[in-house]
């Protein structure tokens, strides 16, 4: 890197660089949640709004991976099976934990590495079309069990749960399975109940709990998405202010081995701050409906109603939020 690239060298707390080449140790954010809940959707209107979606990929601040790309191979009798829809791909033993911790750990150290494809329709790994993911600010890794597995959970210095309903997510995987990997009708819904669903309640569900910011509705949730993006762009802003901190754990005030969560109940320093920064970035966003927030104050004073009544009554006061249910939503986040 050339010298205007001081502001992503790997610092220490007391702002001394690192010696040696330097580092640059992306913000690493975890994308999970169940088959078709829009995973994939969110990380992409993410990059979109950060102006990445079109950028040469060797440019790009910020990319995406997919859990797929570490699916482990499979024998041939196992190859056998899931042609027939037999096999289970929701279940933990069906991804290469080793070569995902081993990869995600090589992009925090800043090096380029090499992701296969994946080929739905033969359910293999596609090593002739690589993607190769270089330095980045910024890291979204999206899939059903990213949360799954304790040391690559432990990576994550952000994790968003997009919650989706059921039935929403059956409605959009069978036109996908069939549309774009050459599946019928039956296959599709005999893998939904016999392995799909029973996964998603034992595997992917339960790390729900491990998610620092759970999305309701996924992408159709403007307003939850708009909170991460702006929190991404204030990290990116920092990181290229002249000393800044390069490395996104010591931004957030976390330890670079400590994972995001300390217990039920309990959040760590870096949680708080997040907390404290997506609050301020909701006052913000509000600066311009003073006259719906003076109706909440009296609203609560008077009437003492729960807050839920105001805020439907703020609909029509306030422009560009959608809905009461959407500005609901973004004080259940802040809260998590």
């Amino acid at each position: 890197m050339g010298d205007s690239n001081k502001g992503d060298t790997l610092r220490l707390p007391n702002g001394d660089a690192l010696t040696g080449d330097e580092v640059k140790s992306p913000f690493l954010i975890g994308v999970a949640g169940g088959t078709a809940s829009g995973k994939s959707t969110v990380c992409k209107k993410i990059m979109e709004q950060l102006g990445q979606a079109e950028m040469d990929h060797t440019q790009r601040q910020v990319v995406a991976i997919s859990q797929d790309s570490f699916y482990r191979e499979l024998t041939a009798a196992e190859k056998a099976k899931a042609q027939k829809g037999l096999f289970n791909f929701d279940h933990p033993d069906a991804f290469n934990e080793e070569l995902m911790y081993n990869t995600l750990q090589g992009i925090l150290k800043g090096h380029k590495v090499k992701i296969p494809g994946y080929d739905y329709r033969t359910n293999s790994l596609d090593f002739e079309n690589m993607l190769v993911i270089y330095p980045a600010d910024v890291v979204l890794f999206e899939g059903i069990l990213v949360f799954y597995f304790p040391k690559i959970r432990d990576l994550f210095h952000m994790k968003l749960f997009v919650d989706t309903d059921s039935d929403t997510r059956l409605a959009r995987r069978v036109p996908r399975d069939i549309n774009e990997r050459g599946r019928d009708l039956d296959a599709v819904l005999t893998q939904y109940m016999t392995f799909v669903k029973p996964a998603f309640e034992e595997f992917c569900s339960p790390t729900k709990k491990f998610a620092d910011v759970i999305i309701p509705r996924g992408a159709d949730n403007t307003v939850a998405i708009d909170l991460i993006v702006q929190h991404i762009r204030d990290f990116l802003n920092n990181r290229s202010r002249p000393g800044s901190t390069g490395n996104m754990a010591l931004y957030m005030n976390l330890d670079l081995n400590a994972s995001g969560i300390m217990g039920p109940g309990k959040a760590t320093s870096g949680k708080r701050q997040w907390h404290l920064q997506c609050h301020q970035t909701f006052l913000h966003a509000l600066q311009g409906a003073q006259h719906a927030g003076k109706f909440l104050l009296r609203h609560e004073q008077e009437s003492a109603a729960p807050l839920s009544s105001g805020v439907k009554a703020q609909r029509s006061a306030v422009q560009g939020h959608s809905t009461a249910s959407t500005v609901g939503e973004m004080l259940i986040i802040l809260l998590l």
